[in-house]
């Protein structure tokens, strides 16, 4: 039965490695880079220096800036610019008692808005729905608002987009929703890019249709990280292109322009963004804001170029990859064999209990989907290859060749066109890091005591000082690597490993470090089989973390899987270089301990 099913396991390699040759042909191209810059954030700094915003723009302009972000206009911000009047019914009403005027036809409730400037309040009145009861105050004409919000969306008119135009940015539109918008037709002809704000698509939830059709003529930014309501039922339909930009305060606070230029420039490497959304620095606490924004954007068009980017407008940078769910259905084939051999990894009732488990997990956290087989993909194979080949050193190359084999299938499974966008991210990747270190673990134990006798065992145990301290160090050690997963992690990397992270990153792409500890984990544990089997067993969950490891990063699936595999491939070199070496090492220290510790 295992002979069939690592048979099965194989030839299921040849649909999944026909989508993942599709999806490298897809991720090969080295492509164009468009720098924008944030116009509010860039509006304070000119604040500063008393310019206007467009005179700092051309500055950053000569030293490779090429676009701009625009926000749609709001009653706020034509208020601001002296075009309309904004002010509440209560105070309309003080002053028109001032002036000795009628009021009692004012509303006293509600965001009172009228025109300064004749036809600015135009496309605000046609956006916002329904249209607002007007009344007369002496010869002006007032609207009236049942709310005072006056983020209210206005559109966008020709005279503020025209110097930029003329200036020669790329323009890049952000506009607004909200509830009642009437329409979502109007974007601006001059643009280039649509860059929808908050946290919603303009038209959520009733007019997608119409902004489907409104984004045809434009490149759409997908903000990485930050999920927007109605992005993925309208992002099959529109071209676009992935975005990454930082928040105000994490930059003027924590980040430093090396680190926002390391950031972007891994961003395009790895995970193919395409838009680099800029903010300045519009606060001291770093240093002068005018240097580090002047170093962060001459430093990142400098690397840029060095790797082989180009800057510029985006001509259409739409993913060129399309699945085949026939091919991801054969490749599914390999994944259930997979579960299979994990059913007969363990003896009698137990091997049932555990693929039970998995499936229940892998149902409830993959949506019912092609997530749901590369869930279970990936919770399987990190275990097969220790559960069935530890006894020589051999089995961490065995290992890796399985968890290799997993991740080609889980990215023919799992890999379309908004999981690479970052739009359908991979669901349940929290527990590839957590499940098959403890299904190991599981697997190990039972091949010494049955569950039964580890309760008893347990409970008849003498404790010492000793036995507490190693089960409150493993517990530690794995709280930490659970905590430290992901983008923002709760606790960071410290100085010395982000040091070690930059060297690495100068020569290579940078491995995941934990493969570079849990590869050396393994080799110590089958190098030196004469060890207790607690400690081989503590030794070996650790290296199936770092097994695990290798099929979370193919779950990215924003990531170039090239990038994936050379970071796999690197770690495992390393740490099997640094295993060999410990390992003397380690024997030393063991002769050493136990010399000292009989002299007592």
């Amino acid at each position: 039965m295992k002979r069939i099913l690592w048979i099965v396991i194989l030839l299921s390699l040849i649909p999944a490695s026909i989508l993942v040759v599709r999806r490298i042909q897809s991720e090969s191209e080295r492509p164009t880079v468009t720098l924008l810059m944030d116009e509010i954030a860039l509006r304070d700094q000119a604040d500063v220096l008393g310019i206007s915003t467009l005179e700092l723009a051309k500055r950053y302009q000569a030293l490779g800036l090429n676009g701009i972000a625009l926000y749609e206009d709001t009653l706020e911000s034509l208020s601001r610019r002296g075009e309309v009047a904004v002010m509440s019914g209560v105070n309309l009403r003080s002053v028109a008692h001032a002036l000795g005027q009628e009021f009692e036809n004012i509303p006293s409730n509600g965001l009172l808005i009228s025109e300064i400037k004749p036809g600015a309040l135009g496309m605000a009145l046609a956006k916002n729905a329904p249209t607002p009861p007007s009344f007369q105050v002496g010869d002006t004409s007032w609207y009236s608002y049942p709310n005072l919000d006056n983020t209210r969306p206005a559109g966008s008119r020709a005279e503020i987009i025209e110097p930029w135009k003329e200036a020669g940015f790329d323009i890049a539109y952000r506009p607004r929703n909200y509830i009642g918008l009437a329409k979502v037709s109007d974007f601006p002809k001059d643009v280039r890019y649509i860059i929808h704000s908050g946290l919603q698509v303009t038209g959520w939830p009733n007019k997608l249709e119409d902004l489907v059709a409104a984004s045809q003529p434009y490149i759409t930014g997908v903000i990485e990280g930050t999920v927007q309501d109605g992005m993925k039922e309208v992002t099959d339909k529109i071209t676009n292109a992935k975005l990454l930009s930082f928040n105000q305060d994490y930059i003027n606070k924590k980040l430093y322009p090396e680190d926002l230029i390391d950031k972007y420039l891994l961003s395009a490497e790895e995970r193919g963004i395409r838009i680099f959304y800029l903010r300045p620095y519009t606060e001291e606490q770093l240093g002068d804001m005018f240097a580090n924004t002047e170093k962060m954007i001459s430093g990142l068009v400098s690397r840029l170029k060095s790797e082989g980017y180009a800057i510029g407008s985006l001509s259409d940078p739409s993913l060129n990859y399309q699945t085949n769910n026939l091919l991801r259905g054969l490749s599914s084939l390999g994944a259930i064999a997979g579960l299979i051999l994990i059913t007969l990894l363990y003896p009698g009732v137990w091997g049932y209990i555990v693929t039970g488990g998995i499936l229940l997990l892998s149902f409830y956290a993959g949506r019912l989907d092609w997530n749901t087989l590369a869930l279970i993909t990936a919770l399987v194979f990190p275990v097969l290859g220790f559960g069935f080949f530890q006894k020589k050193l051999y089995g961490l190359g065995m290992a890796t060749g399985i968890s290799l084999i997993g991740a080609i299938l889980l990215s023919g499974i799992g890999s379309d066109r908004e999981a690479m966008l970052s739009i359908s991210p991979f669901a349940g990747v929290g527990a590839t890091l957590i499940v098959p270190p403890a299904l190991y673990l599981f697997h190990y134990m039972l091949g010494y005591r049955r569950p039964a006798k580890w309760v008893t065992s347990l409970w008849n145990q003498s404790i010492s000082v000793g036995s507490i301290f190693i089960f409150l160090l493993g517990g530690v050690a794995v709280f930490f690597i659970f905590i430290r997963r992901g983008n923002l992690p709760i606790v960071g990397a410290s100085s010395a490993e982000l040091a070690l992270r930059s060297m690495l990153s100068e020569y290579f792409v940078r491995p995941r470090f934990k493969e570079i500890i849990g590869h050396p984990m393994a080799v110590l544990a089958l190098m030196n089989p004469s060890w207790s089997p607690w400690i081989r067993g503590a030794l070996m969950t650790g290296a199936v973390i770092a097994q695990a490891t290798i099929l979370n990063s193919f779950s990215h699936y924003h990531t170039p899987l090239l990038i994936s595999l050379q970071r796999t491939l690197i770690a495992l070199i390393l740490g099997t270089m640094i295993g060999l070496v410990l390992v003397p090492l380690s024997r030393f220290l063991v002769r050493q301990t136990k010399r000292w510790l009989e002299s007592a």
